[in-house]
């Protein structure tokens, strides 16, 4: 099968459609049918759950009280207090103990998660909303982040899993009000990791073309989840999304961590105020992000950004990971993905005109 544009179509949108029916006490009990759609990914064939709500919009959080507390209590990554209660990197790794860019601060993790892990802090700001993220603020953390995983290529080329990782607001796992961001290399792969790594090599090995370009190209030929391109890296909303909102960004040509460039972390914090901004409008109170960066060229894999929004839902600030994401695995989205990325396609087009 071939799509109009010539490239080979070795995978699918699948899409499977669960019905429910019952009668709604809230339509005077009229009968409902009331849809599921269970959503394959085309590359491992992991399932996600779309659950439409019609009118499903998320509460803004408010931070207030708990930013003057974190304040008041001494945050360890305010100006005030970051040089006497981080840590410090033996000389091997840093011979400054951290690295520093503009107000991004760059430490070791008092927590690791694995062999390498440092936090950066991104600025000297206590809290910043996720609308007024700037370019520079971004940019200079994930430089760091960058130039620390270079070095620990040097000095330990087995740690060959690499991350840039991002835990925002205490609703997506963050311990720190403070921005930062995570580093992460390790000679074991993540779960995400190891199985995209052995779905991209059995995907090129099959149909002689590489998952993340058939991806770009397809998506960009159907326009149902494509959001923005530049000439360093392509945005989509995921087909099978793994939280309520899941974006995409392929870093085009970067199959290893040599490959990032400056232009390439230059255009990825620009877009990622363009996100931000877009989720903070939406009501999201947090995000998680992983910039996974490989290593040595795998066999079809590509560097790639995933974006989730996270959010506490209703009144009583019900968590949205469920007994379907913690013990199924199933992830459960209540907007449609084509939906979202309309939305911030149009958000993208703005900024860029």
């Amino acid at each position: 099968m071939i799509s109009q544009g010539g490239i080979p179509l070795p995978a699918q949108f699948r899409v499977e459609e669960e019905v429910m029916e019952f009668y709604d006490p809230r339509n005077g009990w009229k009968p409902i049918a009331q849809k599921t759609e269970v959503r394959y990914c085309p590359l491992t064939g992991r399932t996600s759950r779309l659950v439409p709500t019609v009118g499903f919009r998320v509460q803004p959080p408010d931070y207030r009280a708990v930013v003057e507390q974190t304040k008041a209590a001494g945050c360890p990554f305010c100006s005030e207090h970051v040089e006497q209660v981080t840590p410090k990197f033996p000389a091997k790794v840093c011979p400054s103990g951290r690295l520093r860019q503009g107000e991004a601060v760059l430490f070791p993790n008092l927590f690791p998660y694995g062999q390498h892990s440092s936090v950066i802090r991104l600025t000297d700001r206590h809290y910043v909303p996720l609308n007024e993220f700037t370019e520079e603020m971004l940019r200079d953390g994930f430089q760091l982040a960058i130039q620390y995983l270079h070095t620990l290529r040097r000095i330990d080329p087995g740690s060959t899993y690499l991350s840039v990782n991002w835990n925002y607001m205490p609703v997506a796992g963050a311990s720190v009000v403070h921005p930062h961001i995570q580093a992460l290399a390790t000679p074991h792969p993540s779960n995400y990791q190891r199985e995209m790594e052995t779905a991209a090599k059995a995907f090129l090995k099959e149909h002689g073309i590489a998952y993340f370009d058939w991806l770009m190209e397809e998506e960009r030929r159907l326009d149902q989840r494509w959001i923005a391109e530049s000439d360093t890296i392509a945005w989509m909303h995921a087909f099978a999304p793994l939280g309520q909102i899941d974006v995409v960004g392929i870093c085009k040509a970067v199959s290893d961590l040599a490959h990032v460039s400056d232009r390439l972390i230059v255009q990825l914090c620009r877009d990622l105020r363009v996100i931000l901004s877009y989720l903070h409008d939406q009501g999201f109170g947090g995000l998680n992000l992983a910039w996974y960066l490989p290593v040595g060229s795998p066999p079809g894999m590509s560097a790639h950004v995933r974006i989730i929004a996270r959010t506490n839902l209703g009144l009583i600030g019900t968590s949205e990971y469920n007994y379907l994401n913690a013990l199924h695995q199933e992830p459960v989205c209540l907007k449609k993905p084509e939906e979202t990325a309309g939305e911030m396609k149009k958000r993208f087009e703005a900024d860029r005109s």
